[in-house]
């Protein structure tokens, strides 16, 4: 399980990397337009906010499953190695209800912006909210899957 877990999270970073670039390419495009032809692409501010978030979610499994989210390393440098096991299990587990908790108070929303056709951005460009809602559900449910895998790999160094 631990395998396909960092399988999926390396699959969702490199995924974030290619919107990334596509957002860069995107704001290019328009600086480009803008000057050259006087017709900016009118959704690249609302197409780049939408990304950013994206973004954040699709790598954030791999930088927490990598060891790369910020710590406080003072006090934890500080803790003994059984009671540092322990309180990284309890942190990822708190990690992983924040993330389910965040989950289920998004299927309203989202389902209400299914129902009312709502939409990101202006008249010149419209985004269809449900679909990045969802993604965002979803991908919070992954990193809440991803915090629980943390939590188990801390939590059986303390019954070695």
């Amino acid at each position: 399980m631990e395998r396909f877990i960092k399988r999926a999270a390396g699959l969702l970073a490199d995924i974030g990397s290619l919107v990334v670039y596509l957002s860069a390419a995107l704001i290019v495009y328009d600086v480009v337009a803008r000057i050259a032809f006087g017709k900016p692409f009118a959704g690249t501010a609302d197409l780049v906010a939408i990304a950013l978030v994206l973004v954040t979610f699709l790598q954030a499994m791999k930088a927490l499953l990598q060891e790369r989210l910020l710590q406080m390393t003072l006090l934890l440098e500080k803790l003994p190695e059984r009671l540092l096991s322990i309180a990284m299990g309890a942190a990822n587990l708190v990690g992983a209800a924040l993330f389910l908790c965040l989950a289920a108070i998004a299927v309203e929303p989202t389902m209400q912006a299914y129902r009312t056709h709502e939409f990101f951005g202006t008249d010149a460009f419209r985004v269809t909210a449900w679909p990045v809602r969802l993604a965002v559900a979803v991908l919070w449910c992954l990193l809440a899957i991803a915090f629980l895998t943390k939590a188990r790999m801390s939590l059986q160094r303390t019954s070695r």
